[in-house]
């Protein structure tokens, strides 16, 4: 379970040093109604990541109790997904010394103020499920823990580390609204102006670190 652990807690604050779910939460909470998108847009940034995690996870137990060796395929797995990051790498170092950062806010993050928690759950799923770089790490995540013989009942206990750790980034904030709002608002809107103007040289680097983090994890599968 140690092992599990130690594995899966790189990736988590992969995941949750994400600039733009960071942002949006911090614009949600400054939106109409702060707390009920801020709880809409957690619970589906979770349920984004449960549910890659929880796939691939159980996806290696099947794997192992049909009788395959899920070692190689595991480490075919990490390969690809170090490619992968490392790929998008080189797209967000493009756009920073081609562009930058500096400019407006997207158009589907700029109307967050006006977001419903329909609305807001939907980009926590995206956000979570459907970005590229979230994606891979938190699969990646579950082939560590499907990989290791552990009971259901540990495996469920590491996805639950995994997601708590992940989510760091969306609570802190959110807990920190709701205990006291008005002392939140100045700390939450430095660190979006920050994050704005060098997301994409910060999401590079940690494309670049976990890349090259399961590359040599993939490797040493074999």
């Amino acid at each position: 379970m140690n092992e599990v652990i130690g594995s899966i807690l790189p990736l988590s604050m992969g995941v949750a040093l994400s600039p733009f779910p960071i942002i949006l939460i911090v614009l949600l909470l400054g939106s109409a109604r702060p707390r009920a998108n801020g709880m809409a847009f957690l619970a589906g940034w979770v349920a984004g990541l449960a549910a890659i995690v929880a796939l691939l996870t159980f996806a290696l137990d099947a794997l192992a109790g049909s009788g395959s060796e899920p070692g190689p395929i595991a480490g075919v797995l990490r390969i690809l997904f170090g490619a992968a990051l490392l790929a998008m790498a080189g797209r967000k170092f493009a756009k920073r010394f081609g562009t930058g950062d500096a400019g407006p806010l997207p158009r589907w993050m700029a109307s967050a103020g006006a977001y419903s928690p329909r609305q807001s759950v939907l980009m926590g799923l995206a956000l979570s499920g459907a970005n590229p770089k979230n994606l891979a790490l938190t699969a990646a995540a579950g082939v560590a823990i499907g990989e290791a013989e552990l009971a259901t009942s540990a495996e469920i206990w590491a996805m639950a580390a995994y997601l708590l750790l992940a989510s760091a980034t969306v609570v802190i904030p959110l807990a920190g609204y709701v205990i006291a709002p008005r002392k939140m608002s100045v700390p939450l809107v430095a660190v979006m102006d920050w994050l704005q103007g060098n997301h994409s040289i910060m999401t590079g680097l940690l494309l670049v670190v976990f890349g090259f983090i399961l590359l040599g994890n993939g490797i040493a599968s074999f």
